[in-house]
């Protein structure tokens, strides 16, 4: 059934109730965007048995040193998830799934991956033969910083370690210069880890053993890549391709490789933010500008977006914006219309205007059957100059009545603020290590100004 709309103006702002809801509708529609992933040709058969020449070479020069290197068991790995987030990184997600294995051999279009779905891509000559974690959103800037770090999902033997080599390509041409690292299981099976960063990988060697979820380095995009991402690519102890996703369509392999295996969808938000400017950085291999503010006065517009992983034609997105009194601002229910994406952010535009009261504006989403927030300011002193995720800890939180404050260099000043924009707390500890007693403080939420080394990075604190 069509909505109807009815329009009250109150001042200069005009509220638009939907008749069918109830519910208070911001002022547009929202822009929809895919995340922007190219699909081509990925490095060819000759290439990959020329790897295998090379891995033959490193296992022979293994074995001189050590005859007991490769012991061998019956039983093939069970993998964990072959990434992880940087410590210290708090936001709701980094990664998204894009490209599976391709289970029809026939390419050129023909499309196939272990849930009988068309996850995965091919090219006149090839077949994608790998999983693809892709860092997203702003997955360049995400590199730079390190988000992404990549484990290993079974322990083993390093067989060929590859690092040098340019990690910020935009093109998928067969290159075989990556960056990564090789691992062979104790059944003889082999994991690929590919496109590693520069520089940031494991100091172990060929050779040298790892154990299951230790370090080996850091995504990029090295080699032929268009975007950072983990390509994980997988070999039992024959050399036959597998996939360790179990499905219907799998016809490599009949169990899972995963002790548990990931859901193929996976509906998420990874971040809520609100910006400044319309405008989205995607250029290859440019760390993007992202525009974010937490502050802003009347007469400019925010730009809320909400980053989403496995959205889905029809899925529901519960929006709820809130003025610093907690009363409600808006309200509504984003339906996608848009066919399925692994990746994908949608906007909104929220005019202020001298209608809107100073303080801070909370936004909920709810999505996927969990709940996200953000939040941003009308005449605060919110900033968005924020330091690196690992720099800042804050524990417990949410907290009773004490707030332990810890940062990598010392921390100039801690602020507190109500919703209402007030400050009700203020520390100057020059120190690395501070705590913080909020016993008076009524319960609710606040935000913590933290600066140090002339920067400031906003925290949400809850005092229960």
């Amino acid at each position: 059934m069509k909505a109807i709309l009815l329009y009250f103006f109150l001042g200069a702002t005009t509220l638009m109730i939907s008749q069918n809801t109830g519910k208070l509708l911001p002022p547009s529609s929202p822009s929809f965007h895919p995340a922007n992933i190219q699909k081509t040709e990925c490095i060819t058969d000759s290439q990959r048995q020329e790897l295998r020449e090379k891995i033959a070479m490193n296992k022979q020069l293994i074995l001189q040193k050590n005859p007991n290197a490769f012991h061998r068991s019956s039983a093939s790995p069970l993998f964990i998830l072959p990434i992880r987030p940087k410590a210290g990184f708090d936001d709701y997600g980094y990664h998204i799934v894009n490209n599976q294995v391709d289970h029809d051999p026939t390419p050129n279009g023909n499309l196939l991956d272990y849930e009988c779905g068309e996850r995965t891509y091919d090219w006149s000559n090839g077949n994608h033969e790998g999983t693809d974690y892709v860092l997203w959103p702003y997955p360049w800037k995400r590199m730079q910083e390190e988000i992404m770090e990549v484990i290993a999902a079974a322990p083993g033997i390093i067989i060929d370690k590859r690092d040098g080599n340019f990690d910020l390509n935009c093109e998928n041409n067969g290159n075989p210069n990556w960056n990564g690292i090789i691992i062979e299981h104790s059944d003889g099976s082999q994991a690929w880890y590919w496109h590693f960063k520069d520089g940031a990988i494991t100091s172990k060697n060929i050779g040298d053993t790892v154990a299951e979820g230790e370090y080996l380095g850091a995504a990029g995009s090295s080699g032929s890549s268009t975007i950072p991402h983990l390509h994980f690519e997988i070999y039992d102890a024959n050399n036959n391709l597998i996939d360790p996703y179990e499905g219907p369509c799998n016809n490599m392999n009949a169990e899972s490789w995963f002790v548990n295996q990931p859901d193929y969808y996976v509906p998420e938000i990874n971040r809520l933010s609100t910006h400044n400017s319309n405008n989205f950085d995607d250029e290859c291999g440019v760390v993007e500008n992202t525009y974010e503010e937490l502050n802003f006065e009347p007469g400019e517009s925010v730009y809320f977006r909400i980053f989403y992983r496995d959205i889905q034609t029809d899925s529901d997105t519960h929006i709820v914006v809130k003025k610093p009194d907690n009363s409600v601002l808006y309200d509504y229910v984003f339906t996608s219309p848009w066919p399925f994406y692994t990746g994908a952010y949608a906007q909104w535009e929220y005019p202020v205007d001298g209608s809107w009261p100073d303080g801070v504006y909370t936004i909920t989403a709810e999505f996927g059957g969990k709940t996200y927030e953000t939040i941003f300011g009308v005449n605060t002193n919110l900033g968005v100059e924020e330091l690196e995720p690992s720099n800042i800890s804050i524990y417990p939180n949410p907290t009773t009545n004490k707030l332990n404050i810890k940062a990598d260099s010392k921390i100039e000043s801690i602020i507190l603020y109500d919703l209402l924009g007030r400050k009700v707390v203020e520390s100057i500890p020059l120190a690395e290590n501070t705590e913080l007693n909020i016993t008076s403080l009524k319960t609710g939420m606040y935000v913590a100004v933290i600066t140090t080394e002339g920067k400031r990075t906003i925290r949400k604190i809850v005092k229960e």
